[in-house]
Formats: C-alpha cells, sequence, structure tokens
C-alpha cells in the first residue's frame, strides 16, 4: 500500500511540475510519525544558469551646433572617455558620407571639422569609440541633427537665368571664396545637377542641367564670406526660370 502511496504522489509531484513554466526539482520526505508512513512534496525551481550581462548603455548627445567657419559641436550630458579607435561619420539624407574629422576633444564636448554642410538640410552623425556609461566597454552613438549658424554677411543682390541653362546670382558687395561649391533643389526638392563656372568679387555663376520654364530653384552657395569676416558661409536664393 506504501509504495502505490509513493507512485501517486511522485505523479502528482510531476504533473505539478510540468504546470510552471520555470523548469523545477521534487523531493519526496518521510515523516517521523511511527507505525505510519506519510510523504511531503516540496518543489524548488531552478536557478538559471548565470545571471545576464547587462549590454553598456550609450552615452547621451545632448547638443549638436555648427558654425559658419565649418564646426560641428557635440555636447554630452554625461562627462566621457574615448578609446583609440574614435571616430565621427556624418551623412546626408540620401546616405552620402562626408569627409570630416575631429579636430577637437574633452570629456564633455567633441568638435568635428567639416565642409560642404547645408543651412537648413538634416544630417546623421555618429561616433564610434566613446566608452559606455559605467562600462569599459566601446559604444557608438547616433544623432540627427539640422545645419544651422552656417551664416555670412555676404547678401546676394539680384538673380539672373541665362539661356535657361546658368543663373547668375549678383553680390551686394565684394564677396571672398575658398572651397566654394554648389547645391541646388528644384521646387520639389530634388537635388539638381550643378556646378560652379565662374566666381568673381561681385558676382557667382552658376551652371544647372536640365532647367525647366517655369520651375523654381533653390540655389546654395557654400565657401562664402566678406572681406571682415574671418569664417565662410553660405547664401541662398531661390530662382523662377521664365
Amino acid at each position: 500500500m506504501m509504495k502505490k502511496n509513493l507512485k501517486g504522489i511522485v505523479a502528482g509531484v510531476l504533473a505539478l511540475s510540468m504546470m510552471v513554466s520555470a523548469p523545477t526539482v521534487a523531493f519526496a520526505q518521510e515523516s517521523g510519525n511511527a507505525g505510519s508512513a506519510t510523504y511531503t512534496a516540496t518543489v524548488a525551481a531552478k536557478k538559471p544558469a548565470g545571471d545576464q550581462v547587462a549590454k553598456p548603455k550609450a552615452q547621451e548627445v545632448g547638443k549638436v551646433t555648427c558654425t559658419s567657419a565649418g564646426k560641428v559641436n557635440i555636447s554630452f550630458k554625461q562627462k566621457v572617455t574615448y578609446t583609440d579607435a574614435l571616430k565621427a561619420v556624418i551623412k546626408d539624407e540620401a546616405g552620402n558620407e562626408i569627409a570630416c574629422k575631429i579636430s577637437k576633444k574633452n570629456k564633455s564636448l567633441l568638435t568635428v571639422s567639416v565642409s560642404g554642410l547645408v543651412k537648413g538640410q538634416k544630417y546623421t552623425l555618429e561616433i564610434e569609440g566613446i566608452l559606455g556609461k559605467d562600462s569599459a566597454e566601446a559604444v557608438a552613438v547616433k544623432k540627427v541633427f539640422t545645419a544651422k549658424g552656417m551664416k555670412t554677411q555676404s547678401k546676394v543682390g539680384k538673380a539672373t537665368v541665362q539661356s535657361k541653362k546658368f543663373v547668375v546670382l549678383k553680390m551686394k558687395g565684394s564677396a571672398y571664396y575658398k572651397d566654394a561649391t554648389v547645391a541646388v533643389k528644384d521646387g520639389d526638392g530634388n537635388d539638381c545637377d550643378a556646378k560652379i563656372v565662374k566666381k568673381a568679387k561681385g558676382n557667382v555663376k552658376v551652371q544647372i542641367n536640365g532647367m525647366k520654364k517655369g520651375q523654381k530653384y533653390t540655389i546654395t552657395i557654400n565657401g562664402i564670406k566678406t572681406k571682415k569676416e574671418k569664417n565662410f558661409g553660405s547664401v541662398t536664393r531661390t530662382v523662377t526660370v521664365k
């Protein structure tokens, strides 16, 4: 009779172990009462084989600001340290990588030198080689920012369309250039094939391929300044082909 009771108890324990989600171990213990054999069952959950290792948290990026000198300043919400593999990558909205380099760093600020950013456009900045928060493992941080502060005192006066292929921007006062580039978008926001074909103190001549009558084009010249300014910035002008 005792063996049958024991078998019934063990079967009940096994059924109970199948109802719980965690793996269990069953123990049968005999009581010490004389002349009787009663058993109690104890169900204990197995402990995990090992504690899970938490992934390192990335440092939080604060503000990202731009200057007309082509500097992108990145502040951090916590003090940071860097690895020897520290690297910065900047991409435009189309995913094209823009050449840049880290020119300054400290525990709360990182400065990246870059040329060719267009005021008002969005860019993605990714920094690799930062030590994780409360961790010695390197992490990467990513931030989307809009290029601002790329200003200059240079002003565009009259804009003239020539032969439905060229646009001449007449400057108000003398203009000076350094690594000047042009970016052109049509009225739908599409990038246009364009290049600077002539630049002088008084004007800039831009060639835009595929210009269409009635279409608007927004032209941004980068790398321009007045004589008194130390830093180069950008000017923007929208024209309509008539």
